[in-house]
Parts: structure tokens; C-alpha cells; sequence
């Protein structure tokens, strides 16, 4: 959920997929149920498995990618998307067969109401993401033109050398695309312990909204590219422009911005952490901090009522999931998924 929309990466999942199921029917929790047990019987096996969660639902799945078999299974209603390779890539799973239509449409006055509603508190919510993200601009303009840009630029050199060196490798990098986090019904939330509990090297970037974190990163992914190893571009939960992480995994190495909304510092436990602080370079005058204060105070405000939003949003689109997976005809459900779990 971002101010630009609501923001995945599916589509850059089905390019790293030799394998995808498209789930097609009415969207209730059930789904999700089934590729939690997908993803776990998948684990048990050792398999590598990323999980995809849907933003309004804690521990509510929306996607697996079984990445030691490039194999990705797919909720592909809502978010719509439809196959592109049928007959190699794609395989559609249908669920429409598994509902009963009799029941869907006794309840379909209600389930027009819930529809409207919902739709009623997607557009507050992403009004207000919107609103955050420009006041987030204006944050940004009082603190660029403080920057010493010379100096970033000079410490920047410093850093690529000592993390690439003459390092290059022989062949092609590949760029992969993963999101930080998103606002849900409960505020921001991040997966970044998950991301980078494998890595070695840890880089926290701290610096002030618009002094160059996002340029690094993506300077970092442009250099690490051309020199041949493969790059992790993670993107920001609120700009869905805007990169919030990179990682290097050739290496065990990535580097975060580390500020609000995903405020996190070095573990003294893991000696691969460390600070790269921009803020040193921005001097703010007490004009300038007086006008951040009321800026910040204005963003926080759009995120607060963002986040309210969210929760009735998420309210309406809950009683409408719950209607769905009533109307499911169990002999037929099993009869349709009981193969994909027997594949494992």
C-alpha cells in the first residue's frame, strides 16, 4: 500500500518463475490457507520459500515462491493477473466450480454493500497515502538545500571502494525486484530481520528525507551490476519509487535505509553491522528544524488517518471473505487442490 497505489512485485516474480499457478475465483481466506500449507510442505522438503502476505491480514498469504524450484503459486484475482505462457509456464487453478452459486446469490445484495463500502475506505485510505507522500516531498525540499553534496559524494567514493574493490565477476548480474514492507491496518510494517538474517555485512543508512539514501542504493545496484553479481532491488513501502534497500548476495551483504517508518540500528551481536550516516552532511539551521517539525507533524497526522482507513477498509473486505468462504462446496475444493499438495 503506497501513496502511488497499491504496489507488488508478482510481476517480477512470474519472470523469475519456470513454474506458475494462477488461483482464479472469489477471493475468501481459504486460499490463503491452502498456500500456507503449500509453502510449509515445501519447507519440510528444504526448500528454499518466500512468503507473500496480504497487507490488510496478518499472516494471510498471497503468494508463494519456492525459489529452489523457481516455482511460484499465485492468488491472481485480486490482485488481477492473468497468465501470459499458457501451455508452458502458466497453469490456471480454477476455483470458481467450488462455490456454490445458489448461495452467492441469495447473499449478492449484501455482497454489493460490502463492495461499496470497502471500495469507500480503499480510496481514504490511498487519499491520505497520497497526501503523506507529498507532504514527504516538502520535507525533503528544507533538507536538500543544506546539503553538502561534496562531502556525500567524497564518502560515497570512500564506500564503493572498500566494498567492491577490483572485484568483477565472470558472467551477467541479474536483478531481482522484493518490497521492504507496507502500512497495514496496524501502522508500518517491514520484513527486514527475515530478509537479512543469512547476510554478513549490514549497512544502516541514516540521513534525513531527501539528502540521497535512495541515490546510493541505487548507484550501489547500477556499479554491483556491472561488475557482474547479482542485485536485490528492495522498494519502499510508501514511494513505490523509491528504494528502501539493496542487497548483494554473492557477498551476504546489504545496505537499508534505516530511518521512520523502519527506525532499526546495529546489533552488537553481528560484527557486520555498521552505520553510514548522511546526516553529517546536512546542516540544518533552526528555521529549517522548526519547519520540519510542522511538516512532520502534517505527515504523521496523513499516516495516522491512513492507517484508520486501513482498518476499515480491512473491516469490510474481512465480512466479505468470510461470505465467500462460506459459499465453498468442500468435496469440490478438495477434489480441485488435493493434487497440487500430492505434487510436493
Amino acid at each position: 500500500m503506497t501513496g502511488q497505489g497499491m504496489k507488488n512485485v508478482y510481476q517480477d516474480l512470474l519472470n523469475e518463475s519456470s513454474t506458475v499457478y494462477f488461483f482464479k475465483g472469489p477471493q475468501g481466506f481459504k486460499l490463503s490457507s491452502l498456500l500456507q500449507e503449500i509453502g510449509d510442505k515445501h519447507l519440510e522438503k528444504g526448500f528454499d520459500v518466500e512468503f507473500y502476505y496480504d497487507p490488510l491480514f496478518e499472516n494471510t498469504v498471497e503468494a508463494i515462491f519456492v525459489r529452489s524450484k523457481n516455482t511460484l503459486y499465485l492468488g491472481a484475482t485480486k490482485p488481477s493477473i492473468e497468465p501470459t505462457l499458457l501451455g508452458t509456464r502458466d497453469q490456471i487453478i480454477s476455483l470458481y466450480e467450488c462455490f456454490n452459486k445458489e448461495y452467492i446469490t441469495a447473499n449478492g445484495e449484501k455482497i454489493s454493500q460490502l463492495v461499496k463500502e470497502s471500495e469507500k475506505w480503499h480510496n481514504q485510505c490511498f487519499g491520505s497515502l497520497a497526501s503523506a507522500l507529498r507532504i514527504h516531498d516538502d520535507w525533503e525540499v528544507e533538507t536538500q538545500r543544506h546539503m553538502d553534496w561534496k562531502g556525500l559524494n567524497a564518502q560515497i567514493g570512500t564506500f564503493l571502494n572498500d566494498l567492491f574493490g577490483a572485484m568483477e565477476l565472470n558472467k551477467e548480474g541479474t536483478l531481482t525486484h522484493r518490497l521492504l514492507g507496507t502500512l497495514t491496518p496496524n501502522g508500518a510494517r517491514d520484513t527486514l530481520q527475515d530478509i537479512t538474517k543469512n547476510l554478513e555485512r549490514r549497512v544502516f543508512i541514516k540521513g534525513y528525507p531527501g539528502t540521497g539514501k535512495s541515490s546510493l542504493m541505487k548507484k550501489i545496484a547500477k556499479d554491483a551490476l556491472a561488475r557482474g553479481f547479482d542485485v536485490q532491488m528492495v522498494w519502499c513501502g510508501l514511494d513505490s519509487k523509491s528504494i528502501d534497500m539493496v542487497i548483494l548476495p554473492e557477498i551476504k551483504f546489504c545496505i537499508f535505509d534505516s530511518t521512520e517508518p523502519h527506525v532499526y540500528f546495529p546489533d552488537e551481536s553481528r560484527k557486520g553491522d555498521e552505520i553510514f550516516d548522511i546526516a553529517k552532511h546536512c546542516k540544518l539551521t533552526a528555521v529549517e528544524e522548526k519547519n520540519i517539525m510542522e511538516i512532520v507533524s502534517q505527515y504523521r497526522k496523513s499516516m495516522n488517518n491512513a492507517i484508520e482507513y486501513a482498518g476499515r477498509y480491512a473491516s469490510a473486505i474481512k465480512e466479505l471473505r468470510e461470505l465467500v468462504d462460506d459459499a465453498i462446496v468442500e468435496n469440490e475444493w478438495e477434489v480441485r487442490t488435493a493434487s497440487l499438495l500430492n505434487e510436493i
